[in-house]
Formats: C-alpha cells, sequence, structure tokens
C-alpha cells in the first residue's frame, strides 16, 4: 500500500511538471500572438496559435487523469489541484473557442479597419468582422468568469501568483475584445450605415470644472453618412440662454443637489456626473434652441485632444501657430485667457482648433495604431464620453466606461465617486492638483466593506493671481479674487452611506442628498494660491457587496486614473 502511494506521488510530481512546462510555453505563446495579431502578420499568427493549443492541451491532459481527480478531493490541498486543472482547462477552451475566431480574421482586425480613411471609415468592413469578434467576446468572458471563481489567495504560495496572474491577463484580453466587439456593433449604424446622422460635439473645459470634466464651453454639429464623417455648423455655450421654460424639467433629486441650472443653462448640463442625462439635456436644447434634432452626443476634453494629438502630429492654427500634444493643454486651457482677451475672439480660436484637429483627424494623418491607442487612454481616463438618442445602442454603451453612466445596482460589485464642480465661475482649476486614494479596510460578515478615501487638493495659482484676466478669475462670487470654491460630491455605492468626511483633521457637517437611489454627500472647499487642503471620506457599502471596488472621479487637467479597481477587504 506504501508503495502504491509513493508511486501516485510520483506520478502526479511528473504530471505536475509537465502542467507547469506546458502552461509556461503557453504563456509566452499567448505574447507572441497578441503582437502578431495587432501587427497585421497572419501567417505568424496562426503558427502561434497551433502552438498555443498544442501547449494548452498537453496542460489539460497532464491534469485530467484518476490521479489527479482524487487529488483534487484531498482535504485542505485539494483544491490546489483542482486550480491547476480548472486553469488548464480554461485556457484550452479559449485558445480554442476565443482565439481562433480573432486569427481568423486576423488580416482584417488591425487598426486600419477601425481608422478613418480621407474622411471616412470603411463601416461595410467592421461590420463583417463583427460575428467573429462576438464569439471571441463571449468564449473570452465565459473563460473569466470560470477563472475569477477560483479564489488564488487560498492556494498555496507558489501557486498563488500565477493563477492570479493568468485570472488578470485573460481580463486583460477580455476587456480589449469586448470593447472590439462593441465598437463593431455599433460603428456602422451610429456613422450612418442606415441613414444619416446628426450629433452634439461638445468640448468640456477643466478649467472650469465639472462633474464629468468641465463646462462645454464648445460645441459643434457632427454629420456622419455612410461612414463619412464631416463637421458642421460650430458654436459657443454662450450662444445659448438661460432657458425659462425648461427643455426638460430636473428630478426632484437634480434639483436638490444641482438646482434648475442643470437643465436650464448650457454651461451647468454636466453639473451632474451621470453623463447620459447631461447628453439628453444638452439634445433637447440644440432642438429647442437651434431647431436641430440630433442622434446623441459625442463629448471631449483639451487633455484627450493633446493624446490624439500625440498621433496625429503638431496641427498649424489660423494664427499661425502650432498645436501640439505638449503645448494642447496650456493653450486651450489657460494661454487664450491670457492672449485674447475678448470673449468672442477666445470663442473663435476654439473653434478654428477644434476644426483643425477634426480635419487632421479624419483625413487619417499619423498612425492609425497611435491613434487608436490615444483614443482609448482618453477613454480609459473618462475624457472621450459617448451617448445615443437610440435605446438598442445606448444600452450597449451603458454596459461600458465609455457611457460615463452613473452606476446603477450592480449587485457584488460597489461603485463609488468623488466629483468637483466649480462655484466661482473661474476658469482656476487650471490650476489645480487634487489626487485620491482609497482603500477598503474592513469587512462584516453579511459582506458591507467599509472604505476610506484621502483627496490631497492643491491650487498651484501664482501669487499674484489677483493679476489675472476677469475671464479666468471670474466674478469673484465672494471670494478673494484668485481663490476659487468647489462643491465635492461623495456619491456612496448602492445601499451605502458616507459616514464621515473631514478637511485638515477636522470633522464636517454631513450635506445629505439622495440621487437616483445613492446616497450622496456634498462639501464646498476653497482653495487661495498655494494652498493645500486633505479631504478624507469615510463610507460603507451594501450588503453582499464583497467584489473589489470600483472608484470614479472628474478629469482635471492632469492624467487622472479613472473607474480604478480598490482591492476588496472580504478577501
Amino acid at each position: 500500500m506504501a508503495l502504491l502511494v509513493v508511486v501516485a506521488g510520483l506520478v502526479l510530481a511528473y504530471e505536475a511538471f509537465q502542467a507547469r512546462d506546458a502552461l509556461t510555453r503557453a504563456e509566452g505563446q499567448a505574447a507572441d500572438l497578441r503582437s502578431h495579431v495587432a501587427a497585421g502578420d497572419v501567417d505568424a499568427a496562426r503558427s502561434n496559435l497551433a502552438e498555443l493549443k498544442d501547449s494548452t492541451r498537453e496542460a489539460e491532459s497532464a491534469t485530467d487523469g484518476p490521479l489527479w481527480f482524487a487529488a483534487a478531493k484531498t482535504p485542505l490541498i485539494g483544491r490546489n489541484f483542482e486550480a491547476v486543472h480548472e486553469v488548464s482547462r480554461v485556457l484550452r477552451a479559449i485558445a480554442n473557442d476565443g482565439l481562433s475566431p480573432l486569427v481568423a480574421v486576423a488580416d482584417q482586425v488591425n487598426a486600419d479597419a477601425f481608422s478613418p480613411r480621407n474622411g471616412r471609415i470603411d463601416i461595410s468592413a467592421i461590420r463583417e468582422l463583427s460575428p467573429s469578434l462576438q464569439t471571441a467576446e463571449r468564449a473570452l468572458s465565459r473563460g473569466g468568469r470560470e477563472l475569477e471563481a477560483i479564489d488564488a489567495d487560498s492556494l498555496l504560495g507558489p501557486l498563488q501568483r500565477p493563477v492570479a496572474d493568468v485570472q488578470a491577463k485573460v481580463e486583460d484580453a477580455r476587456s480589449t475584445v469586448v470593447a472590439g466587439s462593441k465598437a463593431a456593433q455599433l460603428i456602422p449604424d451610429m456613422l450612418g450605415d442606415g441613414g444619416r446622422r446628426t450629433y452634439v460635439l461638445a468640448f468640456q473645459n477643466n478649467a472650469e470644472i465639472r462633474s464629468t470634466g468641465g463646462l462645454p464651453g464648445a460645441f459643434a454639429i457632427l454629420r456622419a453618412n455612410d461612414g463619412r464623417i464631416r463637421l458642421g455648423a460650430q458654436g459657443a455655450g454662450s450662444d445659448f440662454p438661460f432657458f425659462r421654460n425648461l427643455p426638460i424639467k430636473p428630478t426632484a433629486d437634480e434639483q436638490r443637489l444641482y438646482s434648475i441650472l442643470l437643465t436650464g443653462y448650457w454651461a451647468d448640463t454636466t453639473l451632474t456626473p451621470d453623463f447620459p442625462r447631461s447628453a439628453e439635456i444638452m439634445r433637447a436644447m440644440v432642438r429647442v434652441e437651434r431647431r436641430q434634432r440630433t442622434d446623441g452626443v459625442i463629448s471631449i476634453d483639451p487633455v484627450a485632444l493633446s493624446y490624439i494629438l500625440e498621433a496625429t502630429g503638431p496641427v498649424r492654427l489660423g494664427d499661425g501657430t502650432s498645436l501640439t500634444s505638449g503645448n494642447a493643454v496650456k493653450k486651450l486651457l489657460n494661454d487664450v485667457y491670457l492672449e485674447i482677451r475678448d470673449d468672442s475672439a477666445q470663442d473663435a480660436y476654439f473653434a478654428d482648433a477644434a476644426r483643425r484637429v477634426f480635419r487632421a483627424v479624419v483625413s487619417g494623418s499619423g498612425g492609425s495604431k497611435a491613434l487608436l491607442s490615444s483614443l482609448a487612454k482618453a477613454v480609459g481616463e473618462n475624457r472621450i464620453l459617448i451617448a445615443s438618442a437610440r435605446g438598442a445602442e445606448q444600452r450597449i454603451l451603458e454596459s461600458s466606461r465609455i457611457a460615463g453612466a452613473l452606476p446603477g445596482d450592480r449587485g457584488s460589485t460597489p461603485h463609488l465617486g468623488i466629483y468637483y464642480n466649480d462655484a466661482t465661475q473661474a476658469k482656476l482649476q487650471y490650476y489645480l492638483r487634487k489626487r485620491t486614494t482609497m482603500k477598503a479596510t474592513t469587512c462584516t460578515r453579511d459582506g458591507a466593506q467599509s472604505l476610506t478615501s484621502t483627496t490631497r487638493l492643491r491650487s498651484v495659482a501664482p501669487k499674484n493671481a489677483r493679476t489675472l484676466p476677469g475671464s479666468i478669475v471670474g466674478p469673484g462670487t465672494g471670494e478673494k479674487r484668485g481663490s476659487f470654491r468647489m462643491v465635492m460630491s461623495f456619491y456612496a455605492p448602492h445601499g451605502g452611506l458616507v459616514n464621515r468626511l473631514e478637511v485638515d483633521g477636522e470633522e464636517q457637517p454631513l450635506n445629505r442628498f439622495e440621487h437616483d437611489g445613492i446616497n450622496v454627500v456634498s462639501m464646498p472647499v476653497l482653495l487661495a494660491p498655494g494652498q493645500e487642503v486633505t479631504v478624507k471620506a469615510s463610507m460603507f457599502t451594501g450588503k453582499d457587496q464583497r467584489d473589489d471596488a470600483v472608484f470614479a472621479t472628474t478629469p482635471g487637467i492632469e492624467a487622472t486614473p479613472n473607474n480604478v479597481t480598490v482591492p476588496s477587504a472580504c478577501d
């Protein structure tokens, strides 16, 4: 009997080494495959896929015998054998069902398929890709869910990091494929495959901060037909009056939080962090004031434009200067107010910059891959937002971050946010520097987590800020010239609550509101030139929200990671 145990142990050890070697090879092969697909090297991709299939098949075979099954049932250590088998099985399924469809269209799935050329995107080519991308999305999503069910932290030490690494890489691949799949579903119709489309293109000005980025100071009408895109009439937020007869009435929650300015004044349509609602209001205002019906809203900010200019290269403006990735934010959010004092001339400058950058993008200037990379970076920071007036399209959009939607009740995943709105009517948030760290601290028996955030706010406005032009410092609204006041809004997870706020160690009163079932606490913060304050918030989630939290915030003028994962305290 003892001899049988020894033999069984040796066989298991041999199979474990086989599985480890096969999975190690598979990891390198998967990385090579991704590079070849991105480069459009079809022959190399097919060769890599064949090798990857062999390696994952070998790993699954090595962990699929009766001895391995029996070992998986062993108390205490059995979960480790089971985890290795499950990882091997899932990776083989992903190689066969998820990656094969991608390689089959590898000569089409490249940056050029989604990029404009001479003002037009080939929407028929994109539509042909959609079935393969959807098949890959389903396989990767299924595999991701199965891998997520493995608790890597409960495994033996040598297995924890490799299993967690596989989980992360599969999730990364899934996110990329999901984005491509959704784009392939949406782009043809949204760019006029079934008829002409018209959109509002809004430019959010981060120098006067709003929840989704900044006030929409400039706008344009964007037209699309059969993949061809052109820029129509342009204008400024000041073109819109205050609507005494509101195009849309605010909800009771919105009126208490943001007043009727949200739905009555163009510059305040982005006070809410719910971009689909902002888009709905913008469309209504354009319909009433300009007699123009539109199919959706696309929003972008100057930081996103700076990323795009990394791909297109410098764009020469009408005044003879060049807009570059390095100077776009400074020129569009600060220099224009320092150098051009007339409001209409400022509006003309913004319109010229928008028109020329748009022309560079749709003409295909720069590398397609670089452009898509820049766009992806901007989307990741919530700097490009899209809302559609078509229900089916909007439902697809709202399952991704590009919608900028206020999180609904997402079950076991707590979503929380900290958003900012200027209260000084100034462009002084160009000088704002902010940084937030978020941590989950405790988990109760019923799965409610406690979270704490620490936000450091600093004004880098010059000491002589009071001498800056009125278009930068604003009318003051009771503040010392050069100082600015913001309203910070803390959105708790669904079913949760904000229970404490501190500014520089002093507890603050909790001004409580509700927004579509979410508990919100708002607090004003004043910053003088050179001043720095630390804001701490404590909140807890609803019951059974044991997963990693997701934290979102208002993008400022600096690179701002968004939709950040906060490791759960319930592990």
